[in-house]
């Protein structure tokens, strides 16, 4: 009697270490999918919150998973081109230094553009808008950041990734990442105008699934950051060059 008492104790022993392992076991991956990468309360935008946690990016443990749209496979002939030029008064060397050097949330400050973060997928790291050590633009970099149309009526998030910086061709370019509604890439090419005036012609190449949006949404759109990126980015250039210039 004795024995077999004890023989029903060590089994219910064993049983309830089996089942106690087995329930710590269950909570792991729960563990593993709630646990944030990204702190979303330090983003102001609510759309841009939005863009992030609908696509699980907060949960991330490796932003290398996220992808640019852009692939050397795609054919330019398929999107919808908007080209827009610019003309600068600074020599060429110049004004490409200033762009491939630029730290984006100085630019992305506006009413219109706002910048909310950025993942460094080198470093597999988050950089959000109000840090003082914001780096300046680098390939591998996505920016999260929303539009305002008509007074903030619709706020449109989007991100893009930083996918090359070609000193050579004086080019940069970046594509809206995959999943992104409108997909294509954007890119900045700078020319010697002579005279010291440098002409730059940045490109946009979007498509979507949707005929009204690339038809009459997007178009507006796409023109509106463009220019607000330019306007942005001059004001600062002749701010830095009058500081450059005037006198000790």
């Amino acid at each position: 009697m004795y024995f077999h008492s004890r023989q029903l104790f060590c089994m219910t022993d064993h049983r309830l270490a089996v089942i106690a392992v087995l329930t710590l076991l269950s909570f792991l991956p729960c563990f593993s999918q709630e646990t944030e990468t990204i702190n979303l309360e330090e983003v102001s935008q609510r759309k841009v919150r939005h863009y992030i946690a609908s696509r699980s990016i907060d949960k991330m443990k490796d932003f290398s998973l996220i992808r640019p749209s852009w692939t050397n496979n795609n054919d330019e002939k398929d999107y919808t081109v908007i080209e827009r030029t610019f003309y600068l008064k600074y020599n060429m060397q110049d004004v490409w230094n200033f762009y491939r050097h630029i730290n984006l949330a100085k630019i992305w400050n506006r009413h219109s553009v706002r910048l909310g973060l950025m993942i460094a997928k080198k470093s597999n790291s988050v950089i959000y808008r109000d840090n003082p050590a914001f780096p300046e633009i680098d390939t591998g970099q996505i920016y999260f950041f929303d539009i305002r149309l008509l007074k903030g009526l619709f706020n449109v998030p989007a991100a893009f990734e930083i996918t090359d910086i070609d000193p050579e061709r004086a080019l940069v370019e970046f594509s809206y990442i995959d999943g992104n509604k409108s997909l294509g890439k954007q890119t900045i090419q700078f020319f010697d105008n002579g005279g010291s005036m440098t002409r730059i012609v940045h490109r946009s190449y979007f498509k979507s699934q949707s005929m009204l949006r690339e038809d009459f949404f997007y178009p507006p759109l796409h023109t509106k950051f463009i220019k607000e990126f330019h306007r942005s980015i001059r004001q600062l250039l002749s701010r830095n060059q009058a500081l450059t210039n005037s006198p000790n």
